[in-house]
């Protein structure tokens, strides 16, 4: 079960997987900066050349984004990462990065409204995620509110809002790379959210909150603020 123990600190799955994450944006940016004549031969024809502007701001984009997720799972995630969940998360991750990198960065198209546009909606999404998640982490620090299930914040407005705000992140992401195929990595994220992640979590929130988790399900909407 994901959501086992959320006490159990797993350092090396943890290390293990922003390593990963970080060697693969570091090779997307080499791929799309370095000089063509200092490729190995064999990597030449995955070099990545398009608008240069488009690589500078997904490269902005996969550095804040990795730089958010090194803060969450070293000090907001709490529970265990099994190496099973660490692995798949690991090749998934790495997956999308470097594919929002090499589609994106070979576009040609130089920026426009549409690039601008997910640029919002991905500083959006990651306001969402990471200040919810914030607040909640030092909600939870508090002696008082041990035990205790967190519903203000954003919380308020979606019981899974730091799962809303990832969702927006990947859609302005995808809208970057100016590919409409890409899109498909955020639809494909929401769809597990919906039917994998959240149920597992409302399980768990469920057997360790009791009737305050009900009452907080029953007047709380799941994901998506005042629609769902």
């Amino acid at each position: 079960m994901m959501f086992e123990d959320e006490h159990y600190i797993s350092i090396l799955p943890k290390c293990f997987f922003m390593v990963s994450i970080l060697t693969a944006i570091l090779a997307a940016g080499w791929l799309m900066f370095a000089d063509t004549n200092t490729l190995f031969g064999w990597l030449k024809p995955y070099a990545i050349r398009g608008d240069f502007s488009r690589h500078l701001i997904l490269m902005s984009c996969s550095i804040i984004y990795f730089l958010r997720l090194l803060i969450t799972v070293s000090v907001f995630l709490k529970r265990r990462m099994t190496w099973f969940e660490t692995i798949v998360i690991t090749i998934l991750m790495s997956f999308v990065l470097f594919s929002f990198a090499k589609v994106g960065g070979n576009k040609q198209q130089p920026v426009g409204m549409i690039e601008i546009t997910g640029i919002l909606l991905y500083l959006l999404g990651s306001f969402l995620n990471t200040r919810s998640e914030y607040t909640r982490y030092v909600w939870k620090k508090k002696e008082m509110n041990k035990g205790r299930l967190y519903t203000d914040g954003l919380f308020r407005y979606s019981m899974h809002i730091n799962y809303f705000g990832d969702v927006i992140l990947f859609t302005g992401f995808a809208m970057i790379t100016h590919s409409f195929s890409m899109l498909v990595i955020p639809v494909i994220m929401f769809l597990n959210f919906v039917f994998f992640i959240i149920p597992s979590l409302d399980r768990y929130l469920k057997k360790n909150y009791g009737e305050e988790f009900n009452d907080y399900a029953r007047g709380t909407k799941k994901l998506i603020p005042w629609i769902y």
